[in-house]
Order: structure tokens, then C-alpha cells, then sequence
């Protein structure tokens, strides 16, 4: 869970904390003067640096190469003489060398993408982050642009502002920049508390390392055909195989036949854990003993899943939730192969049935769960690739 909370905080970072010590030289310049502004601003972009490296800091090179734009626009501010900023547009030098920084972010946003893309590590989903960046930017630009308009025009004289007028905008500039980064620290925070209780399930690739995660959803086919770890567990018993009736209501497959176990794997719990809550959701119990079969890829029309299957032999006391099956039943193994392309049972079934045939465990009297079933299945398999060989 704590990495989880890391990953969302890093995700959804607040966007004017990028522009936080500009926005200061800025405002401070025109109220205060070029020294007081510097002496300000820069104290909080070295805090805000350190912060970064220490709270965010796989985002700490994203952060450095924005804060960049700080230093930019106030040394060239510093290296106009203070002479010829005494009148007309150079006093407003640095907010025209912001609107031109933003309007310069906005045409090369791909290539901040790109940045982001091979600076950042993998996992960590950065699509939001650069976003954000783009929306925080153009409200800067509007706002910036509108001051810097109203004080140009007058400046020119194409319209007459006293100066408690212009003192007054200058306050209304504040204010308005001032209620931005409230808002926004107000709109992230909400953001990520939200986050914090949605369900969220890993992304992984196809050796099921898990490379990033994304909200669970019953409609997940919007997350792009991305691939989610899945447990499945069948129960066997003297050759027989304990299904459940999926809910009419089921997204994927409705009222097919299926094993008893099936669920994505939540990004706070491990496969294990899943395994044996999933089960006493379901049947009110935990499986004493169970064997990891092994692991197969299935496309569903909602994802790709990457399965984990396990079987268990030990089927005292179940006690099936009808809120969440429809119904159960064994089914021998001949009840099934009657009925296997009858579309009564889910693909997913169908694949691990086969399984089950080739691992030999449908064949006796006893369950095999205890000894070396995976070795019997791998056996198996040999002996099948071997006969193949020799029929060619």
C-alpha cells in the first residue's frame, strides 16, 4: 500500500509547484524590485528542489530541467540594466519572458514527452504529470498575458490608468495567481485522496513482473488491452471438478460455467493472499492446500490476463455465496467433455480442462495435490511431444 500511495503521489504531483519560484520573482518584481525579488524567490527554489529530490525523487530530474526556466528568466531580467527598466515595456521584462516561456512549452510539448519518457522510470506512468503541466500552463499564460496586455496599453497610453489603478491590478494579478495555487493544491489533494480508495490492479509484462497499475474497472477494455495478473483455482475430487455458475450480470461471461475461483489481483495484496480471500468470499473458507499449476495468457474482450492457476483437492465445507454465484456443481470429466463446445463453459475453463487432462489428475482415484504434480504434468507434456515427434 505504501508504494501504491508513492506511486499516486508521484502521478499526480501539483503542477504550479513547477513554476512556484518564477511566479514569486515575477509578482515580487513588480512589487518589491529585481534584489528583493531574487532574495524571496530563491530560497524557496533551492526548498523546493530539496523537497523534490526527498519526496519525489524519481521526478527529481523532470523537476530540475523546469526549474531551469526560473534561473533562465531571472538572469536575463537581472542582466537588463537597471536604467533602461526604469521606463516603458522593459518594466515588464520579466512577465513577457514568461509569456514567451510558456508559449514555447506549448509548442514543444512533444518533445517534454519524449524527456519524460527516457529520464523517468518505466513503471512509473508520467502521462498525467505532463497533462497537468500543459493545463497549468496555459491558465499561467492567460492570466500572465492579461496583466502584461492591460499594463502595455497603458504603458503606451492607449488607455489612462492612475497609478492607484494600476496598483489595484497589480493586487487583482496577485490574487488571481494566489487563488491558482490554492485551487490547484486543493484539486490534487482530492485527487490523490480519491485515488487512495479506488481499486487498483498491477500491470505486468509477459513474464509478470509488474511494471505499473491502473484503476479496476468493470469497464477496463478503455485501459488499452493492458495485461493484469488473474488467480484461478479448481477444485478436484476423486476426478471430479467443483465449477461455479457465473452471475447473469457477469461483464465477461455471463451465467457460463467456470472454475471455482477466479479474480484480478489487487495491487496491495500478493497472489497468495488473493488466492485465499478470493476463496472464503466466495465459499466461506481457505483452501488447507493448494498447488501452483503454472501460469498461461488469456485476451478476454475486457484485457489480457495474465493467470496464475492453482488446483486444490481439499473441498470440505464449502459453503458457496449466492451473492456472488449463481450456482455450483461437480462435473465429472465426462459430463464436461459432453458439453465442452456446447458454449455452456468460459474459454478460460476450456484452456485449463486440458490442463487438467494432460497432468493426469482427472485419471485417479486420489488427489494428487500433495506429491509432484507439476513434475507429472511436465512428464506429461514430454511424453505428448515425443509421440508428435514420431508421428512426423
Amino acid at each position: 500500500m505504501k508504494e501504491l500511495k508513492k506511486q499516486i503521489r508521484e502521478s499526480f504531483f501539483n503542477p504550479i509547484l513547477y513554476f512556484l519560484p518564477l511566479l514569486f520573482f515575477i509578482v515580487m518584481d513588480d512589487f518589491f524590485g529585481l534584489n528583493n525579488a531574487w532574495k524571496i524567490s530563491f530560497p524557496i527554489a533551492l526548498g523546493l528542489i530539496f523537497y523534490v529530490y526527498i519526496a519525489y525523487n524519481r521526478l527529481f530530474l523532470w523537476h530540475l530541467m523546469l526549474s531551469v526556466s526560473y534561473i533562465v528568466i531571472g538572469l536575463v531580467a537581472s542582466l537588463i540594466s537597471e536604467s533602461t527598466k526604469q521606463s516603458g515595456i522593459f518594466l515588464y521584462d520579466d512577465e513577457i519572458l514568461f509569456i514567451l516561456l510558456m508559449v514555447f512549452f506549448l509548442f514543444r510539448k512533444s518533445n517534454l514527452e519524449r524527456f519524460a519518457n527516457k529520464t523517468l522510470p518505466h513503471e512509473m506512468p508520467m502521462s498525467n504529470n505532463v497533462n497537468e503541466l500543459f493545463r497549468i500552463v496555459k491558465i499561467l499564460l492567460t492570466i500572465v498575458s492579461a496583466y502584461t496586455i492591460v499594463i502595455l496599453l497603458s504603458v503606451f497610453e492607449v488607455i489612462n490608468l492612475t497609478e492607484v489603478q494600476i496598483q489595484n491590478l497589480k493586487y487583482l494579478y496577485l490574487i488571481c495567481l494566489l487563488s491558482v495555487g490554492i485551487y490547484e493544491t486543493i484539486r490534487v489533494f482530492g485527487i490523490r485522496n480519491k485515488l487512495f480508495n479506488e481499486d487498483w490492479v498491477p500491470i505486468v509484462d509477459e513474464q509478470g513482473h509488474v511494471t505499473g497499475s491502473c484503476p479496476f474497472q468493470q469497464n477496463i477494455i478503455d485501459q488499452g488491452k493492458l495485461m493484469h495478473p488473474v488467480i484461478r483455482l479448481n477444485i478436484i475430487s476423486n476426478g471430479m471438478v467443483f465449477l461455479q455458475q457465473r452471475k447473469s450480470d457477469d461483464f465477461t461471461d455471463p451465467s457460463l460455467w467456470d472454475a471455482a475461483v477466479s479474480r484480478h489481483v489487487r495491487m496491495t495484496e500478493s497472489v497468495q493472499q488473493c488466492l485465499r480471500s478470493r476463496s472464503k468470499e466466495f465459499y466461506s473458507t481457505e483452501p488447507a492446500k493448494f498447488m501452483f499449476l503454472t501460469n498461461y495468457k488469456f485476451v478476454s474482450k475486457a484485457d489480457i490476463q495474465y493467470v496464475y492457476l492453482f488446483i486444490t483437492c481439499k473441498a470440505e465445507s464449502l459453503d458457496p455465496q449466492p451473492d456472488k454465484i449463481q450456482t455450483t456443481k461437480w462435473w465429472t470429466g465426462k459430463q464436461i467433455e459432453d458439453n465442452i463446445n456446447t458454449g455452456i463453459f468460459t474459454e478460460r475453463f476450456k484452456i485449463e480442462f486440458e490442463l487438467l487432462k494432460r497432468s493426469g489428475i482427472l485419471e485417479t482415484e486420489s488427489c494428487e495435490c500433495d506429491c509432484e504434480l507439476k513434475n507429472i504434468l511436465k512428464s506429461n507434456m514430454e511424453k505428448e511431444n515425443r509421440d508428435s515427434s514420431n508421428i512426423k
